[in-house]
C-alpha cells in the first residue's frame, strides 16, 4: 500500500492518534476499563475493506484487454466506501466513553479502506498506474 507510505503526514498523524487514545482511553487499556463484546465493533469497518478487495480482484479487468472496462464495478467500489462511510459514523455514535479512541481507530480503517479502494479501481478498470 505504497499510498499509505506516500502520503505519510496523514498517515503518520492518524497513527499518533490512536497510539495516543489508545493509551490514553480505551477498552482495552486502564484499571477502570472493562473489555466487552461490543468493543469489537470498532472493527467491523474492516470487515467492508474486506469486500473492496474482494470486489477488485474478482471483478478484474486485464489491462491487455482490446476491449474498455465496463464503468458498473467501478460504481460498486464507490458504493462499497460510502457504506464503510456510514457503518464508521455509526460505531462512532455506538461507542460511548469511547468515542475518540473510536473515531481515532475508524479513521485509520477509511485511511486504509480508501488506498485499498484505489487498488480495487484500478483492478476494475485496468488502468494500473
Amino acid at each position: 500500500m505504497s499510498v499509505l507510505v506516500h502520503y505519510w503526514p496523514v498517515t503518520l498523524t492518524l497513527v499518533a492518534g490512536f497510539v495516543l487514545t489508545l493509551a490514553v482511553r480505551s477498552p482495552l487499556v486502564g484499571s477502570g476499563s472493562q473489555f466487552r463484546r461490543r468493543h469489537l465493533l470498532v472493527l467491523s469497518p474492516l470487515a467492508v475493506t474486506l469486500l473492496i478487495l474482494g470486489w477488485g480482484a474478482v471483478m478484474q479487468h486485464p489491462s491487455s484487454a482490446q476491449t474498455l472496462a465496463p464503468s458498473w464495478p467501478s460504481y460498486v467500489v464507490l458504493a462499497l466506501l460510502i457504506l464503510q462511510l456510514f457503518v464508521s459514523i455509526w460505531v462512532v455514535w455506538t461507542m460511548k466513553g469511547y468515542r475518540w479512541f473510536s473515531a481515532f481507530t475508524v479513521a485509520l480503517e477509511q485511511w486504509f479502506g480508501l488506498a485499498c479502494a484505489f487498488v480495487a479501481g484500478m483492478s476494475v478498470t485496468g488502468d494500473w498506474l
